[in-house]
Parts: structure tokens; sequence; C-alpha cells
């Protein structure tokens, strides 16, 4: 998995609102969540929290980066490592270059389910015109 990127077009829909629906759709889901607003757009991370994945050093989080304007915008969700500092130099590697990611087998099929539940959710918000 590289990323998978979803092309929105003429929506009108402000970019903040997009990264404030997947922060919400993530802490729904029990993760814990950081965001970012960086010169291209949003930048929102989620991982599960615990003390067996820090001592595992299982640092990878569901990166989601939201770039381009209200009327035309693209979303791109991969796995990436956590942003202790989501400062600017972070942001724009983020917005610069793919979202790498490198899943073991029993974490893939997890992960595949939670990006599959977050299009879903995402898709139906912007169909209804985001509020």
């Amino acid at each position: 998995m590289r990323y998978a990127t979803r092309e929105y077009n003429g929506k009108n829909i402000e970019l903040q609102k997009v990264s404030d629906l997947i922060e919400q759709f993530f802490k729904e889901e029990g993760f814990i969540v950081q965001a970012a607003k960086g010169p291209r757009g949003y930048v929102v991370q989620a991982r599960k929290g615990g003390f067996f994945r820090t001592l595992l050093a299982m640092n990878r989080a569901f990166t989601a980066v939201i770039e381009g304007d209200k009327d035309n915008f693209t979303v791109k969700l991969g796995v990436a490592e956590w942003l202790a500092d989501l400062g600017m130099a972070a942001l724009e590697s983020l917005f610069l270059s793919p979202i790498i990611a490198f899943v073991e087998v029993p974490e893939a099929l997890w992960s595949f389910e939670i990006e599959h539940q977050l299009w879903h959710f995402l898709e139906n918000q912007i169909q209804l015109g985001i509020q």
C-alpha cells in the first residue's frame, strides 16, 4: 500500500471541515489524533495508543493529507511514521513526497478495514454537503 487518493471537484467545502471530519472519525474509533495546518493544506495523523505499541516501536500512523482549495481538493490516505512534532519541515515533507507504508500482513488487513470505513464516512459526509 502506498497511499490512496481521492479527488473532489466542484464541492465548495472548506478544507478545515474535511480535516475536522477525518479527525472526528479517528477519535470515535479510539485513536490518538494530531492535526495541523500546513502551507498547502492539512495533515491528520491517527494511531492506536498503548504501552505495548510504544514498547514494540510500532509508531506507524494513518496519515491523511488534504490539499487544494474549497472547490477542488485531494485527500491522500496512507500509513507513515507518527511525527512527534508536526512542525513546518515535517508538514512540508508530507506534502512533497508520497506517503510510503510498510505494513506487515496481520496489520494490513486491519488497516484496510479502517481505511475502507474512513472513505465510506468521508464520501457520505461530502455527498451530504458537510455542514
